[in-house]
């Protein structure tokens, strides 16, 4: 009876093993089960506005070779005053340059900690009904650009959701804040 019960047990404890979730990033499956799998973040975590660009202008292929660091006023200008005014709090550092089809594009250097007080703005803002969407910037580790279509399609960055996005298929992975996840859209790298 013993040999039969650790027989038993035995072979539970083999199925279960075999039955287990393999590492996401190792399942050839990933892909097809976005609950389960993991956004890679591109690089990062940046502490300096070089590193953004070193890492926009490789991730391009050499284009953003005439990134130029702006003051807070061309800040403002580029996005205009009420979206800078959402953004500019959490940012240290920008800079713009070209990488087509895009003319310019805004590459941005949070503060430390600015990329989660950003997200709990955000969501505050959500829950209050101050704002409406979720943030339209493509975000790394510490960075953001300014052109979502250019770094979530192109760069591989990532969207940032403090409101869930109804009927678009994302994988995720949990942001700084409860409630809030950054995003890679399928299709997208």
């Amino acid at each position: 009876m013993r040999v039969r019960a650790m027989t038993l047990a035995l072979t539970g404890l083999a199925l279960l093993a075999a039955c287990a979730p393999t590492d996401p990033l190792a399942d050839p499956h990933a892909g097809h089960h976005p609950a389960t799998a993991k956004v890679i973040a591109p690089a990062g975590p940046f502490t300096t506005l070089e590193e953004v660009v070193r890492w926009t202008r490789g991730a391009s292929g050499g284009q953003c070779a005439d990134a130029k660091t702006g003051t807070t006023e061309e800040f403002s200008s580029y996005l205009g005053a009420d979206r800078a005014k959402l953004y500019e709090p959490f940012v240290a550092s920008w800079a713009t340059c070209s990488v087509p089809p895009f003319a310019k594009v805004g590459l941005v250097l949070f503060k430390p900690d600015g990329a989660r007080k950003l997200q709990e703005f955000w969501k505050a803002g959500l829950a209050a009904g101050t704002l409406t969407e979720n943030p339209d910037f493509s975000f790394g580790d510490g960075f953001a650009l300014t052109s979502e279509e250019l770094g979530t399609d192109d760069l591989g960055l990532r969207h940032l959701w403090c409101k869930p996005v109804e009927g678009t298929s994302a994988v995720t992975e949990p942001a700084g804040v409860d409630g809030c996840v950054y995003a890679k859209t399928e299709g997208h790298h």
